[in-house]
């Protein structure tokens, strides 16, 4: 009887640690399922670069045909992005489609020698990524030919198909001519002719995101421009680098020292209009 009583005692207790261990077994293979249904599959979030700092790293290595130290000081100086440059493209991500405003920077005479400098910049966004701004040819929308109540524009570029290019950097290259009609006052008009040359480069190896366009003077016994320099600057706008979306900041300046052959204020009027005139074109080439 004893050992029956032992038998059905040690029993239970068994039975007792069955039911303990499934139920513990069972509260421990549903945490993990409650977990899982808690997580999210991950999304990858668009890649943060700082472009104008990586631009400034990149663009002073660039091996170009003309010195255009100067004007590239405007946007970095010891690789690193000023505050000029980092102004404009502020402005080109608040602005408004088509927004974009020229600023006369520099407007500078020397009575003695007729010479006048003009500095002038402008900034604007378009939709598209840089490598389809590369892809466009900018050399028409700059040498475009037009006419207004002052001045009279004949341009024209063309592509240098078979030009031996200087890097793998170095894309295209276009020469360019202009010739410009000015009405002064006393019925006199000013003229002046000019030759100038295209380039454009990519500013990072491997590295799509950015693009940097130079024109320079050719004709460097020129009476008329003593400099002649547009530097186009071009890189992603930051909004998702790694997502296929985003659009492309377009920063231009212009530097120009030329005969004003007496008419100063003329000069900066007309000097004003030709570089408006390439803005527009340039934007409406590349907007859509």
């Amino acid at each position: 009887m004893k050992t029956t009583q032992a038998l059905l005692f040690l029993l239970a207790i068994g039975v007792s640690h069955c039911k303990k261990s499934d139920s513990s077994s069972s509260a421990e293979s549903e945490a993990p399922a409650a977990a899982a249904a808690d997580e999210k599959p991950a999304v990858d979030a668009p890649t943060v670069i700082d472009y104008p700092k990586l631009y400034c790293e990149n663009v002073e290595k660039l091996k170009l045909r003309s010195d255009v130290k100067e004007e590239i000081a405007f946007f970095c100086l010891n690789g690193k992005p000023t505050k000029d440059f980092l102004a404009f493209r502020k402005d080109a991500l608040a602005q408004t489609p088509g927004g974009y405003k020229l600023q006369l920077l520099q407007a500078q005479h020397d009575p003695d020698g007729d010479r006048s400098e003009f500095l002038i910049a402008w900034a604007f966004h378009v939709p598209i990524r840089p490598f389809e701004v590369k892809a466009r040819p900018i050399y028409d929308y700059v040498a475009q030919s037009f006419t207004t109540d002052t001045i009279d524009v004949k341009a024209g570029a063309a592509r240098r198909m078979d030009d031996p290019l200087d890097s793998g950097l170095h894309l295209w290259s276009a020469d360019m001519n202009y010739d410009l009609a000015i009405k002064g006052t006393q019925g006199l008009t000013l003229t002046s002719q000019r030759k100038t040359q295209y380039n454009l480069y990519q500013v990072q190896s491997g590295n799509e995101e950015m693009g940097f366009g130079v024109e320079h003077l050719t004709d460097t016994e020129n009476p008329n421009f003593s400099r002649s320099v547009m530097l186009n600057v071009s890189f992603n706008d930051g909004s998702g680098y790694n997502d296929g979306k985003g659009g492309a900041v377009v920063i231009t300046l212009l530097h120009f020292v030329l005969s004003n052959q007496g008419f100063p204020a003329t000069a900066t009027k007309s000097i004003q209009e030709i570089a408006q005139h390439a803005a527009d074109s340039m934007y409406n080439g590349l907007k859509q």
